[in-house]
């Protein structure tokens, strides 16, 4: 692994309806893909099986209490000592152009860089219509809009630690400063966006909103 390589961090529970999608978007895109799943009972696990790529490393979990998700992500960073943190949720698609985006960020810029911000269209009944941008209620860096922090890159924010309880998660540096809080001219956005599916039905086994525990 080199300093700009990549290590996409899921963690799943039946996303079945669009976890193929979520992580073949990534896939060409990602060095390595590090995937837990916290106990699904639908089609997640048989389809990420189904996706046969080295770069997928598959572990299970269960995740019982809301800080078992936060062991988890805690483990998977761990797991990763070089490079680019490439979060990426179940309901999370890219397009070829967003990921293009993103790679081309890390080959020009990311010696300098601590982090992208990734926008989103939150999807909204189906896949063609999304809540308009002055509906989003995330603040970072000076903007308010649908987006989320979503690579960081370890060789400058150094070793990362989780604190927080799901889905409230923060990742914070070595003196306990949650990165959000660092310089921002150290972050950029995107000009794409991801699909973010958090509204939809997300397993065809029932209707799960995101923000529930446990993750469904």
């Amino acid at each position: 692994m080199t300093k700009t390589a990549v290590t996409a961090h899921m963690v799943v529970k039946n996303e079945d309806r669009f976890i193929w999608y979520a992580l073949t978007s990534i896939l060409p895109y990602a060095d390595r893909v590090l995937i837990s799943d916290t106990g699904s009972t639908d089609d997640t696990l048989r389809i990420i099986k189904s996706i046969k790529s080295e770069k997928i490393i598959l572990k299970q979990h269960q995740a019982v209490l809301p800080d078992d998700i936060g062991r988890i992500r805690q483990k998977q960073l761990d797991d990763t000592k070089i490079g680019w943190i490439w979060v990426v949720d179940g309901d999370e698609i890219y397009s070829k152009a967003s990921a293009r985006e993103i790679k081309q960020i890390i080959a020009r810029y990311g010696n300098d860089l601590e982090g992208i911000v990734v926008g989103r269209y939150d999807l909204l009944g189906d896949i063609h219509h999304y809540q308009d941008d002055s509906a989003g209620t995330y603040r970072l860096f000076g903007k308010k809009g649908h987006f989320a922090l979503r690579l960081m890159n370890l060789a400058n924010t150094g070793k990362l630690k989780i604190r927080g309880i799901y889905p409230y998660e923060g990742y914070y540096d070595r003196m306990g400063v949650e990165i959000i809080h660092h310089d921002k001219n150290k972050f950029v956005f995107t000009q794409g966006k991801l699909y973010h599916c958090m509204y939809l039905q997300r397993s065809f086994a029932g209707k799960v909103l995101g923000g529930n525990f446990p993750p469904q």
